[in-house]
């Protein structure tokens, strides 16, 4: 049998290990192959600033665009002209949509929104897309999205310029979300609410055909704004939207990126949640809860839910911040009853809270977007950690993380010879178990579950305090860190105290994959 006698399926299986560069050899072994891996060459184009966009001019790339380009299904890029040119001259099926903002020429769809439209109108396979800064003509986007992109999952158009956001009406808002496409999972926007009412001479009413209309969205999970939006919230999400989204569990509401859990646990829009869904989401602070036993905190935890004059009490955030005696009746209590509201998840501190039971939380609360799980200061021992060989034991079910603060441990690392204190590491110790391939095996599988989490904005896998952790992942491509090429939302990196080995080719890779990546802590 020959290569071409194989299933498609299995190099599309085989793919999923490979990077660009191995697709590129693969093409070259002979026409055979050449012909199998063309399309994965060409399956993902990643262009993050300008200067990697002269590769792409030249005569004979363009020719091979013009012949291949068909197979593209992901654009990353930082130029707007290059999408443009890119969906002008090729037939293809856009999958994933990144614009990013890196580059002077990405304004260019604001200043020609009419090129974006055309692009979305010529794409209705689209599953994701991103956009770095806010369209122009927002409104018609949205309604754009609405009739064009029956497919579309995934929806994230955030702007750091905040000043620069087109100001919508609060109807606005309302009438997309009601009418968002029936697949869509995911939705993050950047939302300025105007304050005029003579909205008449300022926009076009695009949406206006879609008032007091609403589709089902059974797979909506996450909705998330990040604007300055005042009293207008409990306007923006209806009694019929909520109950057009039955799984919707992550409700939020960013100001410079800082969550307004507060919005959702009292006010207005709480009551619109509890009419809506029968639903009352709770807030749990721990300054009342330091001086606990963990058997209390895990009581506490449990009354605090359960059906109250028919209404489901449940907890939304949980801040266990210096609850050092919070435990394996506490992770249990949180595992037992928090499997579906809990977004967000605090346990700073909780030294008594081992590795089991940080694998079970993350292993059972499916719609968990934040976990913070590090020290108290420069009080080290109070971080409680993960160890490598629980991580293996079953996989994480929490996969809509934005932001994860943990510190993962228990891994040998035979390629270091001394400890923080420049002392020999003695043979027979634990970091010198097995060989460096039987290590990188194990951190393969951890780099796994972390490349799972392809919404993590925030990943902190160090910290800033104490001494260095040697028996930690290594951040290198030899080790596996390409598994981590799914996080196409992360920002930032921490790595500090990790005694990791990121070298130039490793950090190079960082910042040419993550294509949002802002900063990466630690490194040195």
């Amino acid at each position: 049998m020959t290569a071409t006698q194989l299933p498609t399926e299995v190099f599309d299986h085989v793919a999923n290990f490979l990077a660009l560069p191995d697709f590129a050899s693969l093409t070259r072994v002979s026409k055979e192959w050449h012909q199998i891996w063309t399309r994965h060459l060409w399956r993902s184009i990643h262009i993050r600033h300008d200067d990697h966009l002269d590769p792409f001019n030249t005569c004979e790339a363009t020719k091979s665009r013009l012949q291949h380009g068909n197979y593209i299904r992901a654009l990353h890029v930082c130029n707007f002209s290059m999408v443009e040119q890119i969906m002008l001259d090729t037939n293809i099926r856009l999958h994933t949509l990144d614009l990013l903002d890196t580059s002077r020429t990405l304004g260019l769809y604001r200043s020609q929104p009419d090129i974006l439209i055309q692009i979305l109108q010529k794409s209705p396979s689209l599953v994701t897309l991103k956009l770095a800064e806010c369209p122009l003509e927002y409104e018609r986007f949205l309604c754009t999205i609405i009739e064009y992109l029956p497919r579309l999952k995934t929806l994230d158009v955030l702007d750091a310029e905040m000043a620069q956001i087109p100001k919508l009406k609060d109807e606005t808002v309302k009438t997309f979300l009601a009418n968002a496409p029936a697949t869509i999972e995911y939705i993050q926007m950047a939302v300025l609410f105007h304050d005029s009412e003579d909205w008449d001479a300022m926009s076009e009413p695009w949406l206006s055909k879609y008032y007091n209309k609403t589709t089902d969205h059974p797979a909506l999970t996450v909705v998330s704004f990040n604007g300055h939006m005042g009293d207008r919230v409990p306007l923006v999400l209806s009694e019929d939207f909520l109950r057009s989204a039955p799984q919707l569990r992550a409700i939020e509401f960013l100001q410079e990126n800082t969550p307004r859990t507060d919005w959702i646990t009292s006010g207005a829009l709480h009551d619109t949640i509890q009419r809506a869904t029968s639903r009352s989401l709770k807030m749990l602070s721990s300054p009342s809860l330091r001086t606990f036993l963990d058997k209390d905190i895990a009581q506490h935890i449990t009354t605090g839910q359960g059906i109250r004059d028919d209404q489901i009490q449940r907890w939304y955030s949980l801040n266990l911040k210096g609850c050092k005696d919070a435990g394996p009746a506490t992770s249990q209590a949180i595992v037992d009853t928090c499997q579906q509201d809990l977004t967000e998840l605090t346990i700073v501190g909780c030294e008594a809270m081992s590795s089991q039971d940080l694998q079970a939380i993350l292993g059972s609360a499916a719609h968990l977007r934040s976990l913070e799980a590090s020290c108290i200061g420069d009080y080290v021992e109070s971080c409680p950690k993960l160890l490598a060989q629980d991580v293996l034991l079953s996989t994480w079910a929490c996969r809509w993380l934005r932001t994860l603060s943990i510190e993962i441990g228990g891994i040998p690392r035979p390629d270091i010879k001394e400890d923080q204190h420049g002392e020999p590491i003695p043979k027979g110790h634990p970091m010198h178990s097995g060989t460096d391939e039987e290590s990188y095996v194990i951190q393969r599988r951890i780099y796994r579950q972390l490349g799972s989490l392809v919404y993590l904005e925030e990943l902190y896998l160090g910290n800033s305090y104490g001494e260095n952790q040697l028996n930690c992942l290594s951040m290198t491509l030899e080790s596996g860190l390409d598994f981590l090429s799914g996080l196409q939302a992360l920002r930032v990196l921490g790595v500090g105290r990790m005694h990791h080995r990121i070298d130039t080719a490793d950090h190079d890779w960082m910042w040419r994959t993550w294509c949002r990546l802002e900063t990466i802590l630690g490194m040195y």
